[in-house]
């Protein structure tokens, strides 16, 4: 198919759901929800296709909704007084001073010299630095780093496009995307604030999380075992040697290094105490890495300032736009009212099946942001309706959106292969592998101890 041809069918598909509003209009389907979804699944097939730049896109959606919507001001610009959206933007601030100053690197080749440095010990390295950055950075903004970090490695290890690779590759996907299945995720908050229509405010502390969570934690080791027995099995290499001189030529731990390690010890002392302040831990992460501009801890200049994910921020702020305009309109009291009568009397797990099934099917045609912004709310509204507890709920999305086969379906996962140094075969073989230990680990172990705490239900 030519590119001029595909150009034409991502068109003509993006602008189908303006056909929503020749519908006639009903009880169900009045004139204002008509044109709330003709414009959401509209931008939504824009950002799939990727024909229109997604920032503009980002920007677009919401001056669509006042000028095309009517809806108030107030509630299409409610993200930007939200913690979620300075969080990540202190977030991303914070993921590149620690790649400036050579932390990640530090941490990254230490945990793989105390594990050996074998290819074995490369890959659990890998996985004790992804928990190890994740404590100091509950988030995924330090995946891109990950990335590079990774295929510096194969490069110096003189490993070529294969198995050898694409084992270490796809560990550092893992460790930077994984540790948050069961330690403190700053990106659970999103689901929060897109349901929050009909939850209310919820929050969750970090033991409270890891309490909750902890069984993810042999999810997360086992995947790294997989990972040696899919592509370990045979490679006969020590990078010892190249480890040790790299860490040795980084020197002393620097003073900008230790000023960052000091702003991480402030943010988690400010997440710790969380019960005693009382204040969204969010803020701590939207206001205490720009401590790093002041006298004493500075670090950080106007270019780190512009280094920041700014359309990863607007694209942020899009997406949360459309869950508060859709609990004005009460898309997910509409979504509830048909779906409760159906779900009702069926076992919490069950349900969840269903929504695991679901995500599954749908990431092969929309980005998980795209699936969870159209279905964070309505989800939220039935698991209120039938007495489940949205947060597991939301756990259990977070966990299915990342269960894929392709490449193209999350954009970290892109971004990893998009190095060249991992075989299409191998990047399915692992991750069928992988979606099968999450569902073992799920099913038969997360949620019969989320019912052994009380935690499925309200």
């Amino acid at each position: 198919m030519t590119d001029s041809r595909k150009s034409i069918i991502c068109w003509v598909v993006t602008i189908l759901p303006c056909l929503i509003l020749l519908l006639p209009a009903s009880e169900i389907m009045t004139a204002e929800l008509k044109v709330f979804l003709a414009v959401t699944f509209t931008a939504i097939l824009f950002f799939v296709f990727g024909q229109v730049n997604g920032t503009v896109v980002s920007i677009l959606l919401p001056i669509a909704y006042v000028l095309i919507l009517e809806a108030p001001l107030e509630v299409v610009y409610r993200p930007w007084s939200m913690s979620i959206l300075w969080m990540l933007i202190g977030g991303f601030l914070l993921a590149n001073l620690m790649e400036k100053v050579g932390l990640l690197r530090r941490i990254a080749y230490k945990c793989i010299l105390l594990t050996g440095a074998s290819y074995k010990g490369i890959i659990w390295g890998i996985a004790l630095a992804g928990v190890v950055i994740f404590l100091l950075m509950p988030n995924d903004n330090a995946a891109v780093p990950l990335a590079a970090l990774a295929y510096g490695i194969c490069v110096s290890l003189k490993l070529e496009r294969g198995p050898a690779a694409a084992g270490i590759m796809l560990a550092a996907a893992v460790a930077a995307l994984l540790p948050g299945c069961f330690l403190f995720n700053t990106g659970i908050f999103m689901f929060f604030r897109l349901g929050e229509a009909a939850t209310g405010p919820l929050t969750m502390g970090w033991f409270e999380w890891l309490y909750q969570m902890f069984p993810n934690a042999g999810y997360y080791a086992l995947l790294f075992y997989i990972i040696n027995r899919l592509f370990g099995k045979g490679v006969q290499l020590s990078g010892k040697d190249y480890f040790l001189a790299e860490y040795r030529a980084m020197g002393k731990i620097t003073t900008d290094e230790k000023r960052v390690l000091v702003d991480i010890a402030i943010l988690m002392t400010f997440i710790f105490t969380a019960s005693v302040h009382h204040i969204d831990v969010l803020w701590g992460f939207a206001v205490i890495p720009f401590f790093m501009y002041l006298p004493g801890l500075k670090v950080a200049d106007e270019t780190d300032l512009k280094n920041i994910n700014w359309s990863m921020i607007f694209f942020a702020a899009g997406c949360l736009s459309i869950g508060t305009v859709a609990g004005t309109i009460g898309i997910g009291e509409l979504v509830a009212k048909i779906a409760v009568p159906v779900l009702e009397g069926r076992s919490h797990a069950l349900v969840l099946f269903f929504v695991y099934a679901g995500y599954f099917v749908l990431n092969f045609i929309m980005t998980p942001m795209a699936v969870n912004v159209t279905f964070a709310l309505p989800l939220a509204q039935i698991a209120q309706d039938i007495g489940m507890n949205p947060i597991a709920l939301y756990s259990l999305m977070g966990g299915a959106s990342d269960q894929i086969l392709l490449p193209y379906e999350v954009v970290i996962y892109l971004i990893f292969f998009s190095f060249g140094m991992i075989c299409m075969r191998d990047f399915i073989r692992f991750m069928s592998v992988k979606l099968a230990a999450h569902m073992i680990f799920t099913f038969l172990l997360l949620i019969p101890w989320w019912k052994f705490t009380g935690f499925l239900s309200l």
